[in-house]
C-alpha cells in the first residue's frame, strides 16, 4: 500500500514518520502517474491551492482512497471516495484541546509574561472556548466570555465564569476569538490606549474587522503541538485504512 501526503505543514512531516515507523510506505510528495498512489492524504486547512489540486487529481486512479479537512473542496476535483478526518466528534475535541493549549504558548511569546490574574476574554463558548477557559483558568488567569444566547451565558455562570459584553474587551489583558463571523468592529482594536492583546482562533473570515493588531493563530496546533498533532490524525485514520499487510 503506497501512500502519498502532500504538506508542508511539520503536523504531517512527522504523521509521514509515524507511517513509515509503523510499518506503511508513506511519502511526502505529490503523486506521480507512474507511481500508484493507493492512499492520498490532504491536510485539514485548504493550504494547496486549485492549480496544486488539479496536478494532484490529474495523478491518482478513481479508486484512491483520499484523507481531506475539506471534503467539498476536493469534491470539486475527485468523484472517489473522500474521507473527511476532521469532523469526528473524538477528533473535534482533541484538536480543540491542542489549539486551546498551544494558544498559551502564544499569549507568552507574545507578552513574555505570566497569565495569572490577568483577564481573558474568550469571544465564544465552543469547544476550543470551553478549553481555553479550563486550561487558562488552572494557570490562575480570570476568565470571561462573550455569549449571546442566554442558554450559554447560563451554562457559563454554571462552569464557573463570567459573561460579559463586548464592552469588557476595555477591561481585558486578553481577548480570544473563537467565532468565525466578525463580531469585534475597528473601534475595539484601533483604541490608542487598549492593553489587550487579540488572538484570532476561527476560521476566516475570524472575528475581528480590523486584523492589523490581531495575531493569526490558525492552525495552531500543527505550528506549537505538531508532534501531538500528528498523532492525533495519525489516531484518527488508521482505523479507517484498507485492511491490506503492512511492509514489516
Amino acid at each position: 500500500m503506497n501512500i502519498n501526503i502532500v504538506s508542508s505543514d511539520k503536523r504531517y512531516i512527522e504523521l509521514n514518520r509515524l507511517l513509515n515507523k509503523n510499518g506503511y510506505i508513506s511519502h511526502l510528495a505529490i503523486p506521480t502517474k507512474d507511481k500508484k498512489c493507493d492512499i492520498l492524504i490532504l491536510p485539514l486547512r485548504n493550504e494547496l491551492d486549485d492549480i496544486t489540486l488539479g496536478k494532484i487529481f490529474d495523478n491518482i486512479d478513481s479508486d484512491t482512497l483520499v484523507f481531506s479537512g475539506n471534503e467539498e473542496k476536493i469534491k470539486e476535483f475527485y468523484n472517489g471516495k473522500v474521507i473527511d478526518y476532521s469532523k469526528g466528534e473524538k477528533f473535534l475535541q482533541k484538536n480543540a484541546y491542542l489549539t486551546a493549549e498551544a494558544t498559551i504558548s502564544v499569549y507568552h511569546a507574545i507578552t513574555n509574561l505570566s497569565i495569572k490574574d490577568k483577564k481573558a476574554l474568550v469571544l465564544g463558548y465552543g469547544r476550543i472556548g470551553k478549553y481555553l477557559c479550563r486550561i487558562f483558568s488552572s494557570l490562575g488567569a480570570k476568565m470571561f466570555v462573550y455569549a449571546r444566547r442566554e442558554e450559554t451565558k447560563r451554562e457559563i455562570c454554571i462552569d464557573g465564569y463570567t459573561p460579559e459584553g463586548l464592552d469588557f474587551i476595555n477591561e481585558s489583558d486578553l481577548v480570544i476569538n473563537t467565532v468565525p463571523h466578525i463580531i469585534v468592529g475597528k473601534e475595539y482594536t484601533n483604541c490608542v490606549s487598549k492593553k489587550a492583546v487579540f488572538i484570532e482562533l476561527a476560521s476566516v473570515p475570524g472575528g475581528f474587522e480590523d486584523k492589523s493588531k490581531v495575531f493569526n493563530g490558525g492552525g495552531l496546533p500543527g505550528k506549537i503541538l505538531p508532534n501531538s498533532s500528528a498523532e492525533l490524525i495519525y489516531d484518527t485514520i488508521i482505523p479507517l485504512f484498507p485492511k491490506r499487510e503492512r511492509v514489516e
